[in-house]
């Protein structure tokens, strides 16, 4: 049974005096074995040390110097061999594209070390440690993993064992395209659970998950009719203050992090919702609007920033002063644009919702318009009806917001560094920096040049798992 610092210090104490050399070494060989961190060791190392001292006026001599020199060895070789034993990186001489929106750095290398990233510098004055793992990256250029912040894995499935099993092969398939980290927005809880616990567990290695769980909505709204399936095990009805705040308290004891809501829904019930989020520690975005929003104005939207959601997903139809509003509160936005103008293009496309005035020109405006008020937009894609052309639709989604006004640098910060932003991560994911995880890509090509040179990376690494395709 494991043993605290205290209880291991009163052991020595109560038993060392009058013991001989090689018995103290084995005294102190057992409660090194508790000991797992090298702190520890070297405490255990100084508290021998003084207790030996302390010991010498009735012990021999030659006994206190061995027993001291046992004591030194015991202590030290467990942190000789740990080093022999390390996991360390080291990717050499690419063109770094660190995620920040800084200018590309040539001839770098970066050491990682388990799955952290250690140092970020030049190639010529970088040590490679001798016990490296080295990625020649020569020729190459290295950017952080994309995050795809808006999906539906395992859509279509009505039963979890199938939608455990649709939703894995599509996380490895976005993993091959260079996304490191997705967030499902609506998703059964069985199937989600499963995949963390064996992520967690080393059963499965994809890419980063960050599930909400069972969609929250009202009766009859969005996600309400099962989207043409009944039971719909993705969503969850949920009326008044109250129901909203015990399906987040039953969501964040399940073990999830984020949370979605979706309209219609009243001020009051989102005020709830946030509150409750804030109170569990979880992230909050909201379905904008859009099929099942209300008329006249304002829009729920508007209505889910008034009550303090942090992100609005999707390009909805927006009551003035909206996006205003989202930008002084400082809400983000996933606006799955390339979605939506690829549905209006389709020649049955909602007759509803195009009597209501939506066009791409209306989307296009109001994404233009987020742009220049200096919202965050992060990259999510919402394919749901074209899952098959995966995992190319994630680049696609860049190429729109290139089309709409961001420059392929400020492209790239949307897809990694707001990305990560978004989903409340900044500190660990999103940039190529020290500190941080090791969720990188090496690809061929410049992709400032063109996004043809994404999505088919040559390695992917998710912190200390290295992913090869090629």
């Amino acid at each position: 049974m494991a043993q605290d610092g205290n209880t291991q210090i009163d052991l020595i104490n109560t038993k060392l005096t009058g013991l001989n050399p090689m018995r103290i070494f084995k005294l102190m060989r057992q409660i090194t074995f508790f000991s797992k961190s090298y702190m520890k060791r070297l405490l255990l190392f100084a508290t021998g040390t003084l207790l030996w001292r302390g010991q010498a006026v009735s012990m021999p001599k030659t006994n206190v110097f061995f027993g001291f020199l046992m004591i030194l060895v015991l202590c030290l070789l467990p942190i000789a061999s740990a080093q022999e034993n390390s996991n360390i990186t080291a990717i050499i001489g690419g063109t770094l594209i660190d995620g920040t929106g800084a200018k590309p750095l040539t001839n770098r290398t970066i050491i990682i070390n388990g799955n952290t990233i250690v140092s970020v510098g030049r190639s010529a004055s970088t040590t490679i440690p001798k016990n490296a793992t080295v990625i020649d990256a020569k020729g190459k250029w290295i950017l952080p993993g994309f995050i795809d912040l808006h999906h539906h894995l395992g859509y279509g499935e009505s039963y979890n064992s199938m939608h455990t099993l649709a939703a894995l092969e599509m996380m490895n398939r976005m993993l091959s395209a260079g996304v490191t980290s997705v967030r499902d927005l609506a998703g059964p809880v069985a199937p989600m659970r499963a995949l963390k616990e064996a992520q967690r567990r080393g059963i499965i290695s994809s890419l980063r998950l960050f599930p909400c769980g069972t969609l929250l909505t009202t009766t009859g709204g969005h996600g309400d009719s099962g989207w043409g399936r009944p039971n719909n095990i993705r969503v969850k009805i949920v009326d008044g203050p109250w129901e909203f705040r015990k399906a987040i308290r039953e969501l964040h004891k399940a073990g999830f992090g984020h949370i979605k809501i979706s309209p219609p829904f009243t001020l009051e019930e989102v005020k709830a919702a946030v509150d409750e989020a804030r109170i569990q520690n979880m992230r909050i975005t909201s379905h904008g609007g859009g099929v099942s929003d209300t008329e006249p104005t304002p829009s729920m939207t508007r209505v889910a920033i008034e009550g303090g959601v942090q992100c609005i997903d999707h390009v909805p139809q927006m009551s003035e002063g909206t996006l205003e509003l989202m930008a002084q509160k400082g809400v983000h936005w996933v606006p799955t644009i390339g979605v939506y103008l690829r549905q209006i293009k389709e020649p049955h496309f909602r007759p509803d919702l195009i009597k209501r005035g939506w066009t791409g020109k209306m989307h296009e405006k109001d994404f233009k318009k987020g742009k220049e008020l200096g919202i965050i937009m992060g990259i999510g894609t919402d394919y749901v009806a074209y899952q098959d052309e995966y995992p190319g639709l994630y680049i696609e989604d860049m190429k729109t917001f290139v089309e709409l006004g961001y420059t392929p640098m400020e492209t790239i910060v949307c897809a990694t560094k707001n990305g990560a932003i978004i989903l409340g991560k900044e500190d660990k994911l999103g940039t190529i920096e020290a500190g941080k995880l090791a969720d990188l890509q090496i690809i061929n090509d410049n992709p400032l040049e063109s996004f043809d040179a994404l999505g088919h990376p040559e390695i992917v690494m998710v912190g200390e798992k290295i992913h090869r395709y090629k």
